[in-house]
């Protein structure tokens, strides 16, 4: 289900507390729905920690990725088909769970 930016935002962010950890250790990103993300066989990142949520438009998406690093200061995505994209995403790459 498709839904805006501040939608997204509470559902993420409570997502990460619920999780825990530390804000830098979870990155943020947007992809094109039909992207496959790497970090879905990566060893490095644990399932459970992976959040996606569906925005209305990909300006949405921008705008929650964007509030979210840096009002939360959660990471960007880095080295992953991020960019114009309605899925918005956060993992956590840490091994160590707390």
């Amino acid at each position: 289900m498709r839904i805006g930016r501040n939608e997204i935002i509470e559902e993420l962010t409570a997502h990460t507390r619920k999780l825990g950890g530390e804000p830098g250790e979870w990155q943020v990103g947007a992809a094109a729905p039909n992207a496959k993300l790497p970090i879905q066989n990566s060893r490095e990142t644990n399932l459970p920690d992976l959040a996606c949520r569906e925005a209305f438009t990909t300006y949405a998406a921008a705008e929650a990725v964007d509030y979210l690093v840096s009002a939360f200061g959660l990471h960007p995505a880095h080295g992953l088909p991020c960019g114009p994209g309605n899925i918005v995403f956060v993992y956590r790459t840490t091994e160590t769970r707390g």
